[in-house]
């Protein structure tokens, strides 16, 4: 693409159906299974199928802003290198995530659009870089699905919150995080 280096930026989310662990990082989801993974209620019936029975608040987590989150899943969303400008590829991918946020099961929750950087870089820049393609993520779903931005809490973590602490310059802790608020 124009010879433009890209970095890829995952969108995590805690519970993924049937389809991944929680550090597992997908490239493709479709609407139907980020339904599943982001309501709470379908969450865990689709996480305790055949096995024993999870209550709900094995299910909650809270993260460092105090947010009480619900369930999580991880996809890879791509942005320019160094930049908050996605990709033709993240476009298509935010496509699934705001068809999913349209849907009657999740109209009436509430999502953190957390952005997360790996080690490379200073804090600064990270926790920056970071804010920026949350705020892009967000704005995209608000501008071509109407989502209301009152639905989504942007949240930057910087190199705070590595999805893979023992490699902190990999790739997979560049992310954009999505959250199901409790």
């Amino acid at each position: 693409m124009h010879g433009k280096l890209f970095t890829a930026v995952m969108l995590t989310f805690s519970i993924l159906p049937s389809a991944a662990s929680a550090q597992e990082v997908l490239t493709t989801a479709t609407p139907d299974v980020l339904v599943r993974s982001l309501d709470p209620v379908l969450a865990q019936k689709e996480k305790t199928r055949g096995l024993k029975i999870v209550g709900a608040k094995e299910l909650e987590t809270i993260n460092s802003y105090g947010d009480k989150l619900a369930a999580t899943v991880n996809l890879a969303v791509n942005f320019h290198f160094g930049s908050a400008e996605l990709t033709p590829q993240a476009q298509r991918l935010l496509d699934n995530v705001g068809k999913a946020l349209q849907s009657s099961e999740l109209s009436a929750y509430r999502f953190v659009i957390g952005g997360h950087t790996d080690a490379t870089g200073t804090d600064g820049n990270n926790l920056q870089l970071s804010r920026a393609r949350a705020a892009s993520a967000t704005q995209y779903l608000v501008s071509h699905y109407k989502i209301a931005p009152r639905r989504l809490v942007v949240r930057a973590f910087g190199e705070t919150a590595l999805l893979f602490p023992d490699s902190p310059e990999d790739g997979r802790n560049r992310r954009v995080e999505i959250s199901t608020l409790k």
